[in-house]
């Protein structure tokens, strides 16, 4: 009932939340896990017009919205049906402040009970003027199926790539202009693999996640792979 806050890119954020049930009463017997997924605000976006539908007005073109970019995603502990979570908004963000979304989806390890999810509109936009500086990019750590894996090592045709990342002000997945988080495989940066949705961070902790991403079907022989990742700084 409050004032919205507005999430500002740079701006240090801390979210909390409590699960309830369908009257609004707060479960405090609930433990579990929330992922969040926060979302900038929608893109406009045309279909191509690519099965040649005409009318009279020529080819037909529709416009739709879709979520926007996804400035965080990650996990947080549901302690007596009550919870918090912090990051950092990405400077990649959308300048002019509009609508975003938050996207909440509680799991309880009671298999008896309903899981349950909830969403609502947020304001983002602008940026933090007064952000300390960060000028340390990502740790950056690989692996192809399991931690145990060393640079050289076999993998099967079908392997998963586990990229380890840590920076103190989180990872930057809000798909600015250059700034994915991107694998090339074998040296084809024609064809950069962008793992941004593949990216989580880790259980009440922004500033580590994992990418995991299945491969498939991959040649015999010798590969080489590089990934990229930034932080929310760029």
């Amino acid at each position: 009932t409050g004032p919205i806050d507005t999430l500002s890119a740079l701006s240090y954020t801390k979210m909390a939340g409590e699960v309830v049930d369908v009257n609004g009463n707060l479960l405090p017997n609930y433990n579990g896990i929330l992922t969040a997924t926060v979302f900038d605000k929608p893109i406009a976006r045309q279909t191509l017009g690519n099965d040649g539908i005409t009318d009279s007005n020529g080819l037909i073109i529709l416009d739709f919205n879709t979520l926007g970019e996804v400035v965080f995603k990650g996990q947080a502990t549901i302690e007596n049906g009550q919870f918090e979570f912090d990051f950092v908004v990405p400077r990649d963000i959308g300048i002019p402040v509009g609508n975003g979304k938050v996207s909440f989806y509680a799991q309880t390890s009671n298999l008896l009970s309903d899981q349950a999810g909830s969403n609502f509109d947020i304001r983002i936009g602008g940026i933090n003027e007064n952000a300390p500086e960060d000028n340390i990019g990502p740790i950056i750590n690989l692996f192809m199926n399991d931690e145990n894996f060393v640079s050289g090592g076999i993998t099967n045709e079908s392997p998963s790539l586990l990229v380890k990342l840590q920076d103190d002000n989180g990872i930057n997945t809000a798909s600015g202009i250059g700034h994915d988080i991107t694998a090339i495989l074998d040296g084809d940066e024609t064809n950069p693999i962008v793992l941004n949705d593949y990216y989580q961070a880790n259980l009440d902790d922004y500033t580590n996640g994992t990418v995991s991403y299945p491969f498939r079907d991959l040649e015999a022989g010798l590969h080489t792979l590089t990934v990229k990742a930034w932080d929310v700084y760029n």
